[in-house]
């Protein structure tokens, strides 16, 4: 409420101070060209300098007030919608002319070209930007104009471009501040990213189920791909996944004592890398089946550098499943004559207590 109050308060002594300092540099832009009047055209000798001030001051006043007066019509006119570019560019060729006329008027003294010829471009430059931000404000003042967006810095510009150009749009759009907009910014990018990733497989897959290129074409065409890839998405089973993926990441469970430790080795004896759990669910637990694997595993350790694609033409079975019996083997899993159940039935039975 405070900062409110002192910003309008203080909005008044600004515009004020805008003005004088239009007054001053007009006035001075004014009576340089007054002196180029009074000097340079051929004049009669008898004739005084202030008659040559009188009959040369409207003349002068008019070109600097021209280009005002002009530039007040055009923000009028802007103001209600229109381009004004005949105000526009009448009012700048009013203020060439004034600065032309000071810069070659004293052309002799750089130091009058200077200063008044830079009082006139000073002046019409006030007076620009004041009438730009009066314009604005009353444009915004009855909705016309967009608000502000807010200032994220150089360093956010520069680190995250795409992400900064989101963010401004949704502060715009929906009136955010500047960190909820970069987050809903960040989310929308990954998510649009992950989206058409998911999109490109959905129309590989699609395109693989037709022989011919043209009804695949039209399946894929025909299909909204950002539709099925946000289908999926919600369909998406995340915990499953999660439980999959961390029950390969749990700890093998302590054990006890020195005796369960002679009975896991005596079990379970595991010679390599535990295989994920994926891969253990399709262990056979069956004795006939088991014993294939083991009779595949002994003919993959006799030749090792055997081509799996050749090995599991030669048995009959898939790639597959010649790289699960690959590492259930590898683990020390197909060593022991027991399927995998019935050695963890026998450790049970050996350790009643623990098993209780």
């Amino acid at each position: 409420m405070n900062s409110t109050h002192t910003t309008h308060s203080r909005r008044p002594a600004v515009e004020h101070a805008a003005w004088i300092f239009y007054a001053i540099a007009a006035l001075g832009s004014t009576i340089g060209q007054i002196w180029v009047g009074v000097q340079t055209p051929p004049w009669p000798d008898t004739l005084d300098w202030w008659w040559r001030a009188l009959f040369v001051a409207p003349f002068a006043i008019v070109i600097d007030l021209g280009g005002a007066v002009a530039a007040a019509f055009a923000d009028w006119r802007q103001r209600l919608g229109e381009a004004a570019y005949g105000w526009r560019i009448l009012s700048a060729t009013t203020v060439t002319v004034g600065v032309t006329t000071n810069i070659v008027g004293h052309a002799d003294v750089a130091y009058l070209a200077v200063v008044f010829g830079g009082l006139g471009v000073f002046a019409y430059a006030i007076w620009l930007m004041h009438s730009a931000a009066r314009r604005r404000d009353a444009l915004r003042a009855t909705g016309k104009l967009a608000d502000t967006a807010p200032v994220y810095g150089l360093t956010q510009w520069w680190r995250e471009p795409a992400v900064t150009r989101r963010a401004r749009s949704l502060a715009l759009a929906q009136r955010l501040p500047l960190h909820r907009s970069l987050d809903i910014a960040r989310q929308q990018l990954r998510e649009e990213k992950r989206r058409s990733a998911l999109a490109a497989h959905v129309e590989k897959l699609i395109r693989s189920r037709h022989d011919d290129p043209v009804r695949a074409d039209i399946a894929a065409t025909t299909l909204d791909l950002d539709a099925v890839a946000a289908a999926l998405t919600a369909q998406a089973d995340v915990p499953g996944w999660a439980r999959v993926i961390g029950a390969d990441l749990l700890p093998p469970p302590p054990l006890d004592s020195a005796a369960d430790l002679d009975a896991e080795r005596d079990t379970v004896a595991v010679a390599g890398p535990m295989p994920p759990a994926d891969v253990l669910r399709r262990v056979p637990q069956d004795q006939a089946s088991y014993d294939r694997w083991r009779q595949l595993w002994a003919d993959l350790k006799a030749d090792p550098d055997t081509e799996l694609p050749e090995f599991a033409q030669r048995h009959g079975i898939s790639l597959r499943q010649v790289q699960w019996i690959r590492r259930t083997g590898a683990s020390g899993l197909l060593d022991s004559p027991l399927t995998l159940i019935d050695r963890i039935a026998q450790l049970a039975a050996n350790n009643p207590v623990s098993a209780s």
